[in-house]
C-alpha cells in the first residue's frame, strides 16, 4: 500500500514515497560505504558495493527499501502481489540474486538509470539458491530515477524483470503498470488534462488504481518548483494526501493496522535523503557530506515523538 512520485525541477528531480505496511516493524536510515559486503548472491558469493549509498531499511538490516547513491541514482521498492512472478531456479552466467537484495545491489553498483538498464540482461532474480533451497524473495517491483530525469519501472513477469519507461512519474502497487496506464487513459484525456474536473471526478479511494490516478494528477498539475527545496516541499504536500492514518485500514491477518509509517523524498542533484515519520512532522535530512566516517556502515534513527517549536 505504498505510493511513489517523481517531481522535476531545472537541475534535477526528487523521488519520494509513502511507506505503508501492515505489521509492527521498526525502520531507520543507514549509510553503506564503498566495498561493503551487503549480501551474498544465490551462488553463495559475496557482493560488494562500488558506490556509497543512503537509504531506509527495516530493523537496521542491510536490504534497503528506498535510497540514493553518491551519483544521484534514486529508487524505491513497492509490494507487487502476484503468482510465480520470479523464477524458482538460478541461471548460469547471470548475477543470481533475490528480490530482497536486488534493490540494494542496483544502488550500490550503478551510477545512473542508463547503466542499470544496460546491465539488466545480466540480472536474474530467483526464489531459490544454487542448492534449490528457498530464499526470501518478496513480490517487489521497482522505480528508479536520476538527475537526467529519466524514470523507469522494473516489474516481474514470467520469471523476468520487464522494463517500462515511466513518463507518468508515479508507482503504486498491483495491478501491472500497463493496467494502471490503461485505466488512467480511460478516466483522463492526457492531451487535455486541465479540462478534467478533478474536484468531482478524481478517485478518492486508497486502492492502488485510485492512488495511481490521484498521484499522477496531483504531480502533473502541481505548480512547477523553481528549485530543489520547492520540489521537496511539493512532494511532501502531495504524498501527505496519499498517506493512510493509523486505524483507517484494519489488517485481520496480522491483527494490526495498515498505515503510513514514514514519508521520504530524495534529491538527485544534492544527493540527499529526507524523511518524516507519521508521528513527528519534522523533516530530517542526511547527505553524504554529513557522514564523518565514510568507510563504516552507520545507522541513524528518527525522533518519532511529536515536536513543536515556539514562534519567535
Amino acid at each position: 500500500m505504498c505510493t511513489a512520485i517523481k517531481i522535476d525541477y531545472e537541475y534535477g528531480c526528487v523521488l519520494g514515497r509513502t511507506m505503508d505496511y501492515e505489521y509492527p516493524l521498526n525502520y531507520n536510515v543507514i549509510y553503506l560505504p564503498k566495498n561493503y559486503n551487503f549480501c551474498n548472491d544465490l551462488m553463495g558469493n559475496p557482493l560488494y558495493s562500488k558506490y556509497r549509498t543512503l537509504g531506509i531499511c527495516f530493523e537496521n538490516r542491510d536490504p534497503l527499501k528506498d535510497g540514493i547513491n553518491e551519483h544521484g541514482l534514486m529508487g524505491i521498492t513497492n509490494a507487487f502481489s502476484g503468482f510465480n512472478l520470479y523464477s524458482n531456479r538460478i541461471k548460469p552466467g547471470k548475477i543470481n540474486i533475490s528480490s530482497l537484495d536486488y534493490f540494494t545491489y542496483a544502488l550500490a553498483n550503478y551510477r545512473s538509470v542508463e547503466e542499470l538498464v544496460e546491465d539488466l540482461p545480466n540480472i536474474h532474480i530467483s526464489t531459490k539458491d544454487y542448492k534449490g533451497e528457498n530464499v526470501i524473495s518478496p513480490d517487489f517491483h521497482f522505480m528508479f530515477a536520476d538527475s537526467s530525469k529519466r524514470c523507469i519501472i522494473l516489474e516481474p513477469k514470467r520469471g523476468n524483470l520487464v522494463l517500462y519507461e515511466n513518463p507518468y512519474d508515479v508507482m503504486t502497487n498491483s495491478p501491472a503498470f500497463k493496467s494502471h496506464v490503461r485505466r488512467l487513459n480511460q478516466l483522463i484525456d492526457l492531451d487535455n488534462i486541465e479540462k478534467f474536473n478533478s474536484a468531482k471526478n478524481l478517485p478518492g479511494g486508497y486502492d492502488p488504481v485510485s492512488r495511481f490516478i490521484k498521484a499522477f494528477y496531483l504531480t502533473k498539475m502541481h505548480v512547477k518548483p523553481n528549485n530543489y527545496k520547492e520540489a521537496l516541499s511539493y512532494s511532501y504536500n502531495i504524498l501527505t494526501t496519499m498517506a493512510l492514518p493509523n486505524g483507517f485500514i484494519r489488517n485481520e491477518k496480522y491483527n494490526y493496522n495498515t498505515y503510513t509509517r514514514y514519508i521520504c523524498v530524495y534529491d538527485s542533484k544534492n544527493k540527499i535523503l529526507t524523511v518524516r515519520s507519521d508521528t513527528n512532522p519534522k523533516v530530517y535530512k542526511l547527505g553524504f557530506e554529513d557522514i564523518e566516517d565514510k568507510d563504516k556502515r552507520q545507522a541513524f534513527f528518527l525522533d518519532t515523538e511529536f515536536q513543536m517549536e515556539k514562534l519567535k
